[in-house]
């Protein structure tokens, strides 16, 4: 439990994260993420509950943890005026390391900027700081590996350069990561396993595959011109074969967007736009299940991301 004011950040969440492991803790803003992760790395005290990182406690052992764990944060900390080399070097002297100068090379390499080495950070564009960061916080070699939004307000080429070195990074085993983010595109595509948080408590928890096979179905989305009686709207499109579920998003005058969880949904599209047909179909589209329906389905609301979690935290 976590209260910031009158603002509950964490409501009862609990984790497990299996080591090797690429574990994604997925929502948005202002659904508990940051918080989650400064309780974790022992920058934030938690009001009730423990948590343990690598099964030491993050308040009695904290410095034992910290010796233990990288921290990539949401906003970058590179001091604009140092090289990329003497920013490394700054960190492996705090972690006290003897190979420091080799370490430095190595991680340079790591990230493409060797040629870049000795200019200012203030030079460099999102995508250069983000893997400058990301290697920074892998020079010590930690065990576990923390990233808040790692590729928040990159474009799309320095977005798929970092996923690509977190995969590599997955691959070895060597370090667990623990991802926080608010794209269910990053966590699909980068996480084993992850859990979907919503306003300081974890809705569902699963390996992403299964928690899109779970829904049971494709999604369909139907977009309608009148939307009432509603009742007779949901019983109509809930009773046709196949059908395991019907939402509404929302209503637009009298209309109203429907999301119908269908199996097999090209084989069954013509039955439902059969049906919808009196209520005036406005618009169709036919989704495989993604992490977003899976969001709305155990929320009952749309993935949203304007919410904010106490002191601008999320």
């Amino acid at each position: 439990m976590k209260r910031f004011g009158q603002v509950v950040a964490l409501d009862g969440l609990s984790l497990r994260v299996a080591r090797g492991s690429c574990f994604g803790l997925l929502g948005p803003n202002g659904a508990g993420k940051t918080t989650t992760v400064s309780v974790l790395t022992t920058l934030t005290l938690a009001d009730e509950g423990s948590a343990a990182v690598l099964g030491r406690d993050v308040v009695a052992e904290r410095a034992l943890v910290r010796r233990e764990l990288g921290l990539v944060f949401q906003e970058t900390t590179l001091d604009p005026e140092l090289t990329a080399r003497e920013q490394l070097d700054l960190h492996g002297r705090l972690y006290h390391l003897a190979d420091r100068r080799a370490r430095v090379g190595e991680a340079l390499a790591l990230a493409g900027l060797e040629a870049d080495a000795d200019r200012p950070v203030r030079g460099f564009s999102g995508g250069m700081k983000r893997r400058l960061e990301l290697v920074r916080g892998l020079l010590h070699r930690p065990r576990i590996l923390f990233l808040d939004e790692p590729t928040l307000g990159l474009d799309v080429a320095a977005r798929a350069g970092i996923w690509e070195e977190l995969r590599r990074l997955r691959r070895t085993g060597d370090v667990t990561l623990f991802l926080t983010t608010h794209s269910m595109e990053e966590a699909d595509a980068l996480c084993d396993c992850l859990a979907i948080v919503d306003r300081g408590r974890v809705v569902v928890e699963g390996p992403p595959e299964r928690l899109k096979a779970a829904l049971g179905g494709d999604v369909v989305v139907l977009t309608l011109e009148r939307a009432e009686p509603r009742d007779e709207v949901m019983a109509k499109l809930g009773a046709l074969p196949g059908v395991t579920r019907v939402t509404q998003d929302g209503v637009e005058s009298s209309g109203g967007v429907f999301r119908i969880v269908v199996a097999n949904g090209p084989q069954r599209l013509p039955e439902l736009l059969y049906a919808a047909r009196p209520f005036g179909v406005r618009e169709v589209l036919l989704h495989r299940p993604t992490l977003e329906h899976v969001f709305l389905h155990h929320t009952g609301h749309p993935f949203e991301l304007g919410r904010q979690e106490g002191e601008g935290r999320g």
